[in-house]
Parts: C-alpha cells; structure tokens; sequence
C-alpha cells in the first residue's frame, strides 16, 4: 500500500492523499518558483505578494515560509499545494508540512495561529527602488505549485467505505509575477494588488479662488463669436464689497463663486491707472447703512462713501466717468437711480491709458488679410513691428496657438503686459476650455525676441471696441440665486431694516478699450443696484513672422501680481476701409 494510507478514525476509513502523507522536498515556497529563490534564515519580511512573504539576504531575494502572506488574511499552507484553508481548527491529519482538516469532503489546510505573523492593516507595496545589490535572479515566471506526485500504485483491497473525495489538486492560478525590486529605504504601506475600498464620497465644489479660472468664467457664458471685453478684476471687486454685508445662504453662494481672498490694493496708482471703489447711498436711508459696514469698505477697499439724492444718474455716471479717465459714460439710466426702491450703489471703476514699451511705427500699418472662422476675409488695419528684438517682447507657437506678449510701460512701479493667444482652429472652441493653468504653462514657455538672431517681424490688427456684459444674467448661471431673491437675500450686514430685506435689483458691467500703434486704454466699471428699499423713512537664421490674422483672445494684467485687468476677444478688428484716411 503505498499509495494510500489509512488512518482509523471511529469506524470510518479516510483517504490520505499521498502529497500530503509524503514528506515535502521544499523548505519553504521560493524554491518551487521558476526560477527558483534561497529561503530566508530569518523571519524579516520585506515584501509580500500572493506567493508569500519574501526577505532579503546577502543582497538576494529569499522565500519565508510556506507561501503564506502575512498580509492575507485566509492563507494558509495548504494554498501552496493547491487546497484551501480549513473554516475549522478541527485536525483529522498531521504531516511535515502542517495539519489537516477535512470540509465538504475535501482536504483542506488548518492555519497555525501560533506561527501565523501579526496581521499587517496596510500590506508592504512592491518597492520601486533598486535593492542594495541586485538579486541574481528575479522571479518573473508563475510558479507551478503542482503538489507533490501522487503514486499511482492501487491498494489491494478497496476500504469499506468510499474514501473522502480527494482535491483535484489543480494549482491556483495566479498572475504572472513582476520582477521584484528591493527598496532601499522603508516603502510606504500600500496594498500591491488588490487596493484598498475606498469610501465614496459625494464631490465637493471648491469656492473659485481670486486669480482662478473665475476671471474667464464669463468668457466663456458669453461666448457668441463677437468682440468681447469685460474686467473681472473690476467684478471682484464689486462682488467682494458686496459679500461683505451678506450672511448665511446669500454669502455662501457669494463665497463658492469668489471665495473671501482679499483683492490687492493699488495705492501709488497713476494719471494713467485709476482704480476706484464707491457706495452711494440715497441721503433719506444712509442712517439705516450699518457703521462697520461702511467701515469695511473704506479699510478694505478704499472705497469713497456718497450720500447722493437719487435724484438722477448724474452724479453717479459722473463720478464713474471721472474715475475711468472718461472712457465709461452713462452706466445707470435715470429709471433706474429714481426708483424708489433703489438705496445703494456699490460701485468699482477702473482703467489704464499706457504706452508699449515698444511702440509700433504708423509707417508700417496697412491693409491686410484676417481670417474669420466662418471662412470670411477681412481687409483689416494691420500693425507691424520689422525684425523686433526686445526683452519688452516675447512669443510663443506651437501646433495649436500663436502667442505673443507685450509690455506696456511702467508707472510708480506697477507694470502691465498684453498677451494675444491665437488658436490654430476656431477661437470660440479654445475658449470654451481655457483655464489658468493653460495661461500659466504658456508663461513659462513665451520666448523673448531679444534672444531671435535676425529679430521676430510681429503684426497684429488695430482694434476699438466696447461691450456691456449680461452681469446679472450671469451671475444668476453661475449659482448666485439668494442675493437676486427679495424673500430670500440676507444683507443684514449692510442695513438694518427690521424685518425688510434688501436684494440685488440688477448688476452692471461696461468696459472699453482701444488698442493701437501708441498702447492701449481700457476701462470698464461694475455697479450692484441694491433695492428693497420701498418706502421705508429713512531664436533663428530667419525673422521669426507672428501675425495675428484671426479671432483672437486677449488679457491686459499686472504683470507681477498677474491680476487680469481686463480679458476680452476680437472677431472683427477696424476695418481698413474706415482708417486708411488718417494713414495717408
């Protein structure tokens, strides 16, 4: 009988398979790998995979154990020879390799709890560094784990009873096996297979931070293949003045859309650079404004306080004009300043009128060709600068855009700089997906001319425009619900009015700009009408050409603190037709 053993147990007759009841040739599972390892004289695990726990000895990888994972909860000695671990501790049978149960009428291997390592909670990842010295082998292929061969010799005499079913001794497949590489310091505990169940967690919508994608958020509402300019420099501000007196749900929404970063200040600002924050306040309610918020918007923002009749738009319009060095004329209407329900205007103006650093010859500017995305062309008022070499300018091209960079001259050292950013295809796609990060990675790629062997020749359309944006409209896209609803806005910061609510009656934004051989000037104001008021008392061999011949996104912004003054797109610049008169 020596391919079968019995084992008297009661009355019943158990059938031993003889790869259990045959001593194994292997000390530990590394050396039935192909190729095979060395087992380890000590216990350290490095690393741990489904074959088993492995150290490192001698600079080499060796096997611990008999392919029991430290970090697998259920394994056992038997997975090695192709049977599972017993649910029970019940021992039916006893060999070199370990005990044996029997479930379901097949073997199975009984953990030993007292050889069996402490539970890792977070499983040694496979390392990525190199060992300290290179294994001479790496495991790669997938171990066989055949048991060992049965003999096939048949006893005499068959038992009395039908033996339990044995095992088909199949061995457990496994992935192929990956090289492992020793780490030279202690890797971070990670799973190596099968990751960690993370819990789901609903997303979280971040407040849009200053300088974020928030400045060409309304590039893209407004996104109707027509010049667009508006200042989001000149929005936040206003936007800012006015969370300051919202509280609860009307400042969250306030709060996600802006976030509560402070904007900078401009204090040495110039006769070419004005920056203007005001609240006029109807003379018969400014007892009703709370001091500390008067008080915020003058530490905070500079802002000027006017207590102003309402009784028309003059003063209001005159002081807007006054502060964008006369570009933006009659913002409010009459209707609206007379209203009754009107109280407040928060009010922000802005505006620039500088020279380049490197002005273009009117010499050079004629008549061109622009390219629409429509496929239309256009004769154009084409600026050019010849073979230019400057630090002042600089470029970038790639397969998908033509940028260029300009600067505009310095005033009491606040410095702002023009930057073109042509698609390839149309513009009204790129600017559907543009972000600040974009911006940012074209920064760090512009090239300065000064650094062009033979210069670079730069041409770009002569352009004059203004544009009213939809504030409202938008704001109302963009989540910002409460401070537009008259039962539900909270601006119990900025007035007190027992139980009367004050809401946003409408927002305003108008911005200009004209952009010619001399520089560039620009302006734009925003005004948030508050209402609910009522009645209540109270480098090349060549020159470089970048001509900017289509649509085109532009940006005019500090060039240090890199605030976006103004951002707008051009699909039709002057017609050439209209100013060739003043050329010639």
């Amino acid at each position: 009988m020596n391919n079968l053993s019995l084992f008297l147990s009661g009355l019943v007759l158990i059938y031993i398979p003889a790869c259990i009841s045959i001593l194994p040739k292997y000390e530990c599972f590394s050396q039935i790998l192909k190729p095979s390892y060395p087992c380890c004289k000590s216990d350290k695990v490095i690393y741990s995979d489904k074959d088993g726990d492995w150290g490192v000895e001698n600079g080499k990888w060796c096997g611990i154990g008999y392919g029991v994972p430290t970090n697998l909860e259920d394994s056992c000695f038997s997975i090695l020879l192709g049977y599972p671990c017993c649910k029970s501790n019940d021992v039916v049978f006893t060999d070199k390799s370990g005990n044996w149960g029997v479930e379901n009428g097949k073997w199975c291997g009984i953990k030993d709890n007292n050889n069996t390592a402490t539970e890792i909670d977070d499983p040694v990842p496979e390392p990525t560094k190199e060992p300290t010295e290179e294994p001479t082998k790496e495991p790669i292929e997938e171990p066989t784990k055949e048991p060992i061969e049965e003999p096939i010799e048949e006893p005499t005499e068959e038992p009395t009873k039908e033996p339990i079913e044995e095992p088909t001794k199949e061995p457990i497949e496994e992935p192929t096996k990956e090289p492992i590489e020793e780490p030279t310091e202690e890797p971070t505990n990670e799973p190596i297979e099968e990751p960690i169940e993370e819990p789901i967690e609903e997303p979280v919508e971040e407040p849009v931070q200053n300088g974020s994608d928030f400045d060409f958020t309304f590039l893209k509402l407004e996104n109707n293949k027509k010049n667009m300019l508006y200042s989001p420099l000149s929005i936040k501000y206003a936007l800012n003045m006015l969370q300051d007196g919202a509280e609860e749900n009307t400042y969250d929404e306030l709060n996600k859309l802006i976030g509560n970063n402070k904007l900078p200040k401009y204090p040495n600002l110039s006769e070419n650079i004005t920056l203007a924050n005001g609240l006029f306040i109807r003379d018969i309610y400014y007892d009703l404004v709370k001091t500390d918020y008067i008080d915020s918007l003058r530490d905070d923002y500079d802002a000027e306080v006017i207590k102003d009749p309402f009784a028309s738009a003059k003063n209001a319009n005159k002081w807007v004009e006054d502060k964008t060095l006369g570009i933006i004329k009659n913002i409010l209407s009459d209707e609206v300043v007379r209203n009754p329900d009107v109280g407040m205007l928060i009010i922000n103006a802005l505006a620039m009128d500088l020279t380049w650093s490197v002005t273009f010859n009117r010499a050079n500017t004629n008549g061109q060709a622009f390219y629409k995305d429509d496929g239309q062309v256009m004769q154009v008022t084409m600026m050019s600068l010849i073979e230019v070499k400057s630090p002042n300018i600089a470029y970038y091209r790639n397969s998908d855009i033509t940028v260029v960079t300009m600067n505009l001259k310095e005033y009491n050292d606040t410095q702002f700089e023009f930057m073109a950013i042509m698609p390839k295809e149309n513009l009204s796609g790129y600017v559907e997906n543009v972000t600040m990060e974009q911006i940012n990675e074209i920064d760090k790629k512009r090239i300065l001319t000064s650094g062009s062997l033979e210069g670079v020749n730069l041409k770009i359309p002569k352009f004059e425009f203004d544009y009213d944006l939809s504030l409202k409209r938008d704001l109302m896209n963009l989540g910002i619900k409460d401070a537009f609803d008259k039962s539900t806005a909270n601006f119990s910061k900025m007035v007190d009015l027992n139980d009367r609510r004050i809401y946003v009656a409408d927002a305003l934004h108008k911005a200009n700009i004209e952009f010619t051989e001399k520089g560039a000037k620009a302006a734009a104001a925003t005004v948030i009408v508050m209402g609910g008021f009522g009645a209540v008392a109270g480098i090349k061999p060549q020159p470089i050409n970048i001509v900017i011949n289509k649509p085109f996104m532009f940006i005019i912004r500090d060039k240090n603190t890199k605030d976006i003054w103004f951002t707008g797109t051009v699909y039709e610049p002057n017609l050439w037709e209209n100013d060739k008169s003043s050329y010639l």
